[in-house]
């Protein structure tokens, strides 16, 4: 009876430890349980964040296919834009490419034809600049020839100035009527002298500005390198001529021009000779009669 007493008191101990084993087992497996249910409910609430993040991540997926399906909608209409715009770039370089030989076989066509119609104008040009030499140079002979002509009739006129300048005095001082007539004399031989160095003057003015105007023509005839010679030289030449002429014509008459000097020079002494005397009528003197050249 002890002994089954102690069995029984074993086996309740045991029991007993058995049971606050299980006990604390189940406590143990419900604590575990409250974590796994703690876990379950952050892994739902992750796997919710999750899911939501996906739906996202697919929104904002299928929102950039559809903008890049519209970029490349887009990008394929630039393309063939592009595409024909090349194209066009291309066939407007080959058009500007055969208009710019066109224009430059044009423009050679034109530049030989400008050079061929320069060509013909300075030789016109050239024609005619010679032309206007000749016609220059018989006007500024003719008018040399002229002037010449005048300047050797003012000397003629200043000789026959002083000449009734002379008889004028001598016919006052012997009181002869003629003086009158040699008063008139001068006074139209001064009124001749005015209108011949008027007329002088004239024609100077016309043959400087007939050479005014005949400078541009020199200048071209002397830059295509055309021999000439200037009308100014021959008429200088020609005036140089013409006094070597009259040296030699007054050389070859110089006795005779002596010979008349001395007659003159007795026929004033004979003048002076009656002046000192008055006492001859005052309508018997001789005229005097001057020369043509100034001694």
């Amino acid at each position: 009876d002890a002994e089954a007493m102690k069995r029984f008191a074993s086996q309740k101990d045991k029991s007993e430890r058995f049971i606050r084993d299980n006990l604390e087992k189940q406590d143990e497996c419900w604590r575990k349980i409250q974590d796994l249910e703690r876990q379950l409910q952050k892994l739902g609430t992750e796997r919710f964040e999750e899911v939501k993040r996906r739906i996202e991540e697919n929104d904002r997926e299928e929102k950039r296919r559809v903008e890049y399906q519209q970029f490349l909608e887009v990008v394929s209409s630039h393309k063939k834009l592009l595409e024909l715009t090349v194209y066009n770039a291309d066939l407007a370089s080959r058009v500007i490419g055969l208009t710019e030989e066109m224009i430059a076989e044009a423009c050679s066509a034109i530049k030989a034809r400008c050079d061929r119609t320069l060509a013909d104008l300075a030789d016109l040009r050239m024609e005619q600049n010679k032309e206007y030499l000749e016609f220059f140079r018989m006007l500024y002979l003719t008018l040399g020839n002229l002037i010449y002509k005048k300047e050797k009739k003012l000397e003629e006129l200043d000789r026959n100035i002083r000449t009734t300048h002379i008889q004028l005095e001598f016919c006052i001082e012997t009181f002869d009527p003629n003086a009158k007539k040699h008063s008139d004399a001068k006074k139209q031989l001064y009124m001749v002298r005015a209108q011949t160095e008027d007329e002088l003057t004239m024609l100077k003015d016309k043959q400087n500005t007939a050479q005014e105007d005949f400078q541009p023509v020199e200048e071209a005839l002397v830059a295509a390198g055309i021999d000439f010679q200037h009308p100014a030289d021959e008429q200088n030449e020609e005036i140089l001529n013409r006094r070597s002429k009259m040296v030699e014509y007054r050389a070859h008459l110089s006795k005779q021009e002596e010979v008349k000097i001395a007659a003159e020079r007795e026929e004033i002494k004979r003048a002076k000779s009656l002046r000192a005397s008055r006492s001859s009528p005052p309508n018997s003197p001789p005229a005097i009669t001057g020369g043509k050249n100034d001694y």
